[in-house]
């Protein structure tokens, strides 16, 4: 699967919060991979399905669902319903406190 088409903004004194606009359409997945930071996403066009490390369920959410995903927490977006239109929020994106 290849990646969507991701715009990122950092502001901070240390650039630690950022947000990243996401673009995606059919056959687009992010990679399966897990944060040292809280990540919040909000869906705001399309439909995705979450696989999670911290639940047995593959989850599906669609336009203005919120999503909080707790550091450390392994995850992977898939499309379902394109296109998609995302917005993900790393509060303090920082790898190390």
């Amino acid at each position: 699967m290849k990646p969507p088409d991701i715009t990122r903004v950092f502001k901070g004194p240390a650039n630690e919060f950022e947000v990243e606009i996401v673009f995606a359409n059919e056959g687009n997945q992010s990679p399966k991979e897990g944060h040292a930071y809280d990540e919040i996403i909000v869906v705001t066009d399309g439909t995705i399905s979450l696989e999670r490390s911290d639940r047995e369920e593959i989850e599906t959410y669609s336009p203005f669902d919120l999503i909080f995903l707790p550091k450390g927490t392994v995850h992977q977006i898939t499309v379902e319903e394109a296109p998609v239109k995302l917005v993900i929020i790393h509060p303090d994106r920082r790898e190390e406190e």
